[in-house]
């Protein structure tokens, strides 16, 4: 089962959005990906005013992405508001090839997005051939009992969709503890974790990217920079889960740390180039 993520920049305009989903579907085709998982609304953008969001359009978009998820022979995640009956939700939409739709509503809604959303209640648990995924989205990455309820539901790896968008100086600061903890969910129940964040900036907040896929050893096995949109992919398998050793590190688990670099000019180009 390969699985990948999509390290895209994220617009207030869901035309241009779906522009790059369509894209990167495509990519995703050519590339054998059986599944690629979005940023958190990644349809409409993150910084935004939810309250604004046309509904009908909305949907019309997902309906659209639908058709190719179809035609590509791709499974797709993307995030976007779900309304359902008259409340609107932080979601994760799961489209698969056949056409049946999976729905995970935010259970860890940070403060300014109580203002639109409601709270979740309820894990999600998908198969894929003999591969279970669960969905996380951003903050929940903080929520080891939410995490193990994975485990224990037999999840074999975990999404989540994430959009850190932030003032500079905060996304610098908060690089290290958005990147540990998704390594921390991956040890603690002995399963692949792999997160996909927004990258790029609109108005004066920016994402830094840094998505990753950790197998369940922890080890980060493929990992994104801080600037640039890329999708990264990585053969999950059941068999790969098994009790751990320490034994010496492979070519294949070793961590990629080619990504680092100085983070001031990073966001030096970001600015310049929003």
């Amino acid at each position: 089962m390969k699985a990948a993520v999509a390290q895209v920049k994220l617009y207030n305009n869901i035309e241009a959005n779906l522009i790059t989903i369509s894209k990167y579907i495509s990519r995703a085709s050519k590339e054998d990906i059986d599944i690629l998982c979005f940023p958190e609304c990644n349809i409409t953008g993150y910084v935004c005013d939810f309250s604004k969001v046309d509904q009908k359009k909305l949907m019309e978009t997902v309906d659209i992405i639908q058709e190719q998820v179809t035609k590509a022979g791709v499974n797709v995640i993307v995030g976007a508001p779900y309304f359902e009956r008259e409340k609107c939700f932080n979601s994760a939409i799961v489209l698969l090839t056949n056409g049946e739709r999976y729905i995970y509503h935010k259970i860890n809604l940070t403060s300014s997005e109580e203002a639109y959303f409601k709270k979740g209640k309820e894990p999600l648990i998908f198969q894929l051939g003999e591969v279970k995924f669960g969905v996380l989205i951003c903050r929940d990455q903080n929520d080891s009992i939410l995490a193990k309820r994975y485990k224990t539901l037999g999840a074999d790896a975990i999404f989540i969709l994430s959009a850190h968008f932030y003032e500079p100086i905060e996304a610098i600061r908060k690089l290290n503890k958005n990147r540990a903890l998704p390594i921390a969910r991956a040890v603690e129940n002995n399963l692949f974790v792999l997160k996909v964040n927004a990258v790029g900036s609109i108005n004066e907040f920016i994402s830094l990217g840094g998505s990753l896929i950790i197998n369940p050893e922890g080890f980060v096995v493929r990992e994104g920079d801080n600037v640039n949109e890329t999708v990264l992919s990585y053969e999950i398998s059941r068999r790969e889960k098994k009790p751990r050793d320490f034994t010496r590190l492979t070519q294949e688990n070793m961590p990629d740390t080619g990504y680092r670099f100085n983070l001031h000019l990073c966001i030096l180009h970001l600015h310049n180039s929003s």
